[in-house]
């Protein structure tokens, strides 16, 4: 394995860890900062998707006559995925919280006793669905042949900030300690380059499973990044869509999918 590859790695575990050391005692980061790095990041993914690892994706053909499978099924089955995850995760992975259940305040303490009772905590499953999506998205991050997909690399970075940001504030108002806070953090940060490894060293590099893993994880990015870009209003609507033209004009200049755009 590369050195380019296991720094690509620690840019994706650091970039989410930092956080926790940042945020002591409930500090919060400047809503206006959060939403401007989750907008751009969004952004940021829709456009890598349609850019770089659409094209990437489909390399090989839209159809496979061996195995009968026409790829832009994934797509659709990487949608559907991310759906039900967000069953879990409440739509952290937009960059906010909506989970009522991790922050309500005006619970009784009776209702949070028996809710620990019968069921697991919320923060649980939430860590659960980010951590599936978190793996899933970091399988085709390397493909079989040692080639890094920088754009799919710069996105998850960018994407994985404000979801950092959501995360260890939760840990804080639920009173987690910092060591407590930072391992689950790391947890986290660890399944994206997990996915990468097992896609990598325990699946066959065989092309068609590779570009239907792509082709899920697109499915994935763009049920995220439509979310991020058309689920929540902002008041300044000029810088909304001056970071979504700079975002596309920077998805534009990464470099991605050799096989389309050769050097």
């Amino acid at each position: 394995m590369n050195t380019v590859i296991i720094l690509s790695y620690l840019l994706i575990f650091g970039g989410i860890v930092i956080w926790c050391l940042l945020l002591p005692s409930g500090k919060k980061v400047p809503h206006s900062i959060v939403e401007g790095i989750t907008t751009f990041g969004g952004a940021f993914l829709l456009a890598s998707c349609f850019i770089n690892l659409v094209p990437h994706m489909y390399a090989s053909g839209f159809y496979t006559p061996d195995t009968h499978i026409k790829l832009g099924m994934a797509v659709l089955i990487g949608f559907i995925i991310q759906m039900l995850l967000e069953w879990l995760t409440s739509g952290v992975e937009h960059g906010h919280n909506h989970c009522q259940e991790c922050h309500d305040d005006d619970a009784t303490e009776d209702h949070h006793s028996e809710h620990q009772q019968h069921h697991f905590h919320p923060i649980t499953g939430l860590l659960v669905g980010l951590s599936i999506h978190a793996f899933l998205e970091g399988m085709p991050l390397v493909d079989s042949d040692g080639q890094l997909h920088q754009s799919l690399l710069y996105g998850i970075v960018l994407h994985n900030i404000p979801l950092a940001l959501v995360l260890i504030t939760l840990f804080i108002h639920n009173g987690f300690s910092t060591a407590k806070s930072f391992a689950l953090l790391s947890l986290f940060a660890i399944m994206t380059p997990l996915g990468s490894l097992c896609n990598l060293l325990l699946l066959p590099p065989n092309e068609t499973l590779q570009s239907f893993i792509m082709g899920i994880v697109v499915g994935i990015l763009l049920h995220v990044s439509v979310s991020i870009l058309f689920d929540r209003e902002t008041n300044n609507k000029w810088l909304k869509l001056l970071l979504i033209v700079a975002a596309f004009a920077a998805a534009y200049f990464t470099p991605g999918c050799p096989e389309i755009y050769p050097g």
